[in-house]
């Protein structure tokens, strides 16, 4: 099989349905503008953004581009098995997001005026030395998640219009840099749930045309038999159990995905950072309106969506995986291209363009506000806010240009195992030390430096031995999220915890304090 024909009307139609997305994005940062006015409101909002649109753009940051594309590429390269990393497993991630830290961090974060995860850490921790230790941490390894981000909306772009690298690459930092001067919060939090919308129909209308045009699951299965039965299995044993592939061919790989997305959503900054700027949840239907939106996101489209790698390798055979830099991540948008034409084209790519876009974003404004508020904010507190607010704007650039060269100079062979890398990071540091630090009163500072320390030494150390072949990626991961909830729970517990009186002022009194639920935050 051929791959598809570029023709102008891909590109066209690309071209006006990304303005069509990018306009409404635009409109929101312009509304948003007048209340972004001070560093607070720039950061949160004004902590008013109801659970709907919450659970829209936690989904769209969640899935991003590795997900929506990347996760294709996996099943593309190794067929059923990559199904554990790349559908099985996303929901069991997203919904314990919602019930561990929504409604904990929203409270939280009104209760103590929180602009920052690394706010979180310093109020909870009572410890400027914490808070560093997570902003640097989480700055550090959400740049490598964001050159996955940048990947996938350069790929798309080359699929539609087939410019070189740069320019697909710089188009995508352009436009979030310019909703995010603008707007800030309020902006990317009402852009990402508009385009966690637009993503969710795009991936249910491929998944279903993309197995429709392959003859349905039985006609897939047949064309991938023909070309190699071992894509057929659900752990491939013939794989090497060293480097990435230990995630398919053994149950350590297997089970290791179970962990990843367990630990990693809850965990990463981008996604709890969601929960900042949400009003307090204070009645039983917002835990509806807000997991409602995620399961029909993040939920079947995507189980669905992942097929569809195996829908291109049996329409194209191996033949992606000479299209260099971009490799078997085009499997969707090409699917994409030759299931559906021009129509289901524009739709894919607009939706998961948006996709990146909302994940790239939310990780610049944190980055940039890390650095602003929780390093230079944390030692020179007398700064201005107004001083702040202009070096967050004005960080946004080069934050944006580190994974903007990276991409372009040392992409990712596949865009989905980088940011698996990075994600068993932000899982083993803060799930613990952000979110279970709501729920349990004996941890401290130390127990948290001594996670965040552990956790990023043994990211860079085991992600090197997984590049080198040296270790198998599962067993990285096990290690990673374990050995930092292990540190963060033995730290806690050979040092002193906060007094009681200080932790009711931080936490709220503890639950055997209250029986009539949870105290009202004003």
């Amino acid at each position: 099989m051929t791959l598809p024909e570029l023709t102008p009307a891909y590109t066209i139609a690309a071209i006006a349905g990304l303005a069509v997305m990018l306009i409404v994005c635009f409109i929101l940062g312009l509304v948003a503008r007048k209340r972004a006015a001070s560093y607070d409101s720039y950061m949160v909002g004004q902590r008013e953004i109801g659970p709907f649109i919450t659970g829209c753009a936690i989904s769209a940051t969640y899935l991003s581009g590795w997900a929506t594309m990347g996760m294709m590429g996996i099943t593309y390269a190794v067929g059923w098995s990559g199904m554990w990393f790349a559908g099985v497993f996303t929901i069991f991630g997203i919904v314990p997001t919602i019930f561990l830290a929504a409604r904990k961090l929203s409270e939280f974060s009104a209760r103590n005026n929180t602009r920052t995860l690394g706010d979180i850490a310093r109020i909870r921790y009572d410890s400027k030395l914490a808070s560093t230790f997570v902003a640097a941490a989480m700055a550090l390894l959400m740049f490598a998640y964001a050159v996955g981000q940048l990947k996938a909306a350069g790929t798309l772009w080359y699929a539609v219009t087939g410019l070189s690298p740069v320019w697909c690459l710089l188009f995508a930092v352009v436009v979030v840099l310019i909703y995010l001067i603008i707007g800030g919060y309020t902006a990317t939090q009402w852009a990402m749930g508009f385009q966690g919308i637009l993503l969710g129909i795009a991936c249910f209308v491929l998944g279903v045309l993309a197995l429709s045009y392959v003859g349905g699951g039985a006609g897939m299965e047949a064309k991938l038999a023909a070309e190699d039965p071992n894509l057929l299995m659900i752990v491939r044993p013939d794989l090497p159990r060293v480097g990435s592939n230990q995630l398919f061919s053994d149950l350590i790989g297997v089970t290791s995905c179970f962990v990843l997305f367990f630990s990693m959503s809850t965990g990463m900054p981008h996604n709890v950072a969601r929960f900042l700027g949400m009003r307090p949840m204070k009645k039983k239907m917002d835990f509806v309106w807000l997991i409602l939106p995620v399961f029909a996101i993040a939920g079947f489209p995507i189980m669905l969506n992942a097929t569809t790698g195996l829908c291109a390798r049996a329409t194209f055979g191996p033949a992606l995986f000479d299209i260099l830099p971009w490799k078997g991540d085009l499997a969707a948008p090409y699917m994409a291209m030759q299931a559906g034409g021009v129509p289901l084209a524009t739709l894919y790519v607009t939706g998961v363009f948006a996709a990146t876009l909302s994940t790239f974003s939310g990780m610049i404004m944190i980055i940039a506000g890390n650095i602003a508020n929780d390093i230079i904010g944390n030692w020179a507190p007398k700064v201005p806010a107004q001083t702040l607010l202009f070096l967050n704007r004005i960080l946004l650039i080069p934050v944006a240009l580190v994974p903007f060269f990276w991409t372009l100079y040392n992409p990712p062979p596949l865009l989905a195992l980088l940011t698996g890398q990075a994600a068993a990071g932000f899982g083993g540091m803060f799930l613990p030390t952000i979110t279970l630090g709501l729920w349990w009163r004996r941890a401290t500072k130390e127990g948290a430096i001594a996670c965040v320390s552990y956790g990023l030494l043994a990211t860079i150390i085991f992600s090197y031995l997984v590049g080198k072949n040296l270790l198998g990626m599962g067993w990285a991961i096990w290690l990673i999220v374990l050995g930092s909830i292990i540190c963060y729970v033995v730290g806690s517990l050979l040092s002193k915890p906060l007094p009681e009186k200080k932790l009711n002022e931080i936490l709220g009194p503890a639950a055997s304090a209250h029986k009539n639920g949870p105290v009202s935050v004003s």
